[in-house]
């Protein structure tokens, strides 16, 4: 094809899709801030330790939501915007910033959560307590599955926060 022709089929197809992008209205987005605190008792779910432990979890998730032709949810995404994770016990505290992501599709009724979800480290220690790569949780059914870095909560996590 020769370049004036190229060219006048580039402005064609320029001209045809850019209405179309310009009619498009992007996907709504909201901020949900959490500012939660939980306290968990000695040995129970939550908490190895021997000794009671406390939980904040405060920062910011991005939504985003598209929905189909309808107006119907088709999807959600957000992520984790300086999302930050403390542990506090005995006058002591160790912190994870939390960049996480989470998908919602509506189709499977799962939620997919991506990325490194927590990292808590203390030099000369090493991970504590730590989970990256891929869980899904079926909202149906309850159960769920993780593939990656999954190191639980054990005793360098209660010795970090120990008296």
């Amino acid at each position: 094809m020769s370049t004036p022709l190229r060219h006048m089929f580039l402005l064609a197809v320029t001209a045809l899709v850019v209405p179309t992008l310009a009619l498009a209205a992007p996907p709504p987005s909201e901020s949900l801030v959490v500012d939660d605190t939980y306290v968990y008792a000695a040995g129970t779910d939550g908490n190895p330790c021997p000794f009671q432990v406390t939980y904040h979890n405060e920062g910011t998730f991005l939504i985003t939501t598209h929905l189909d032709s309808s107006g119907k949810v088709v999807r959600q995404f957000a992520r984790g915007i300086e999302f930050l994770e403390t542990y506090s016990a005995n006058g002591k505290s160790i912190s994870s910033r939390t960049p996480a992501t989470v998908h919602f599709d509506a189709s499977t009724n799962t939620i997919i959560g991506t990325g490194n979800q927590r990292h808590f480290t203390i030099p000369g220690s090493g991970i504590l307590y730590a989970q990256a790569g891929r869980v899904v949780i079926d909202l149906d059914t309850g159960t769920s599955s993780s593939t990656g870095l999954n190191i639980p909560q054990g005793d360098a996590f209660c010795s970090a926060l120990a008296p």
